[in-house]
């Protein structure tokens, strides 16, 4: 079986959606698988632009994927308790003091934070657990949760639909493979989410583990410089 990690192309090219929806069911089961989200999508984008799969197929996978993981996720966050997840989610990089600025923030301004906070880069890795340990109804949680993140993947999806097949003539058309290309992406997105994450000095418990969950969620050059605009726009908003 071909190595999720090591040749990720591949991986998802034999086992097209059910690949993809088992490693995103896993990834919104809170289970941090280490391959960015958000490149799974655009490759998945590509896979649909080149015939893999339909379009429907794949949206409906993902929905699945979405709804199943992410009702896991709130249970579990929410039967397990306070303290329980404060000592689990330390070893994920979801410190207490970055899920009690979540939390905050989801009784501040109601299930709409599920939305944004979903497409927001970084901090969406947090706010599924967030909403659990709110206790925040499960009819209230569920539709917001799964349209915020339908939203943050579908235009993901659609980057790859729609830009990939060029991108991918262009590189064959330069003799560079796909998979390496794909490879450097991820490791470009890493080392942007460090940097990122060094200049939050207001975070007294932000780490590199935190930053490696943050990039595990989303790498890709477009949700780095959502990321950045951010951390200008609110630098300081933890304290």
């Amino acid at each position: 079986m071909p190595d999720l990690v090591g040749n990720p192309g591949d991986f998802l090219a034999t086992y097209g959606l059910i690949a993809i929806f088992t490693v995103m069911l896993l990834k919104e089961a809170g289970l941090p698988v280490p391959v960015p989200s958000d490149l799974i999508m655009i490759t998945a984008g590509v896979q649909a632009a080149t015939g893999a799969f339909s379009l429907w197929q794949l949206g409906v996978a993902l929905l699945v994927a979405i709804f199943v993981g992410g009702t896991i996720q709130y249970f579990l966050a929410r039967n397990l308790g306070r303290q329980a997840i404060y000592r689990v989610g330390r070893l994920v990089g979801l410190t207490a003091a970055r899920l009690d600025g979540a939390i905050g923030r989801l009784q501040r301004r109601g299930p709409v934070a599920i939305f944004v906070g979903l497409n927001l880069p970084g901090a969406r890795a947090g706010i599924v657990v967030a909403a659990g340990l709110a206790r925040l109804a499960y009819a209230v949680f569920a539709p917001w949760m799964v349209a915020g993140s339908a939203v943050f993947y579908g235009w993901h999806i659609a980057l790859g639909y729609l830009v990939g097949p060029s991108a991918t003539t262009l590189l064959e058309s330069v003799h560079l493979p796909i998979v390496p290309v794909i490879a450097a992406l991820a490791v470009v997105g890493l080392g942007g989410w460090l940097v990122l994450r060094r200049r939050r000095s207001d975070i007294a418990e932000s780490s590199t583990l935190d930053s490696l969950y943050s990039w595990s969620e989303a790498a890709c050059p477009a949700c780095l410089a959502v990321a950045a605009v951010e951390r200008l726009r609110a630098p300081t908003t933890s304290r």
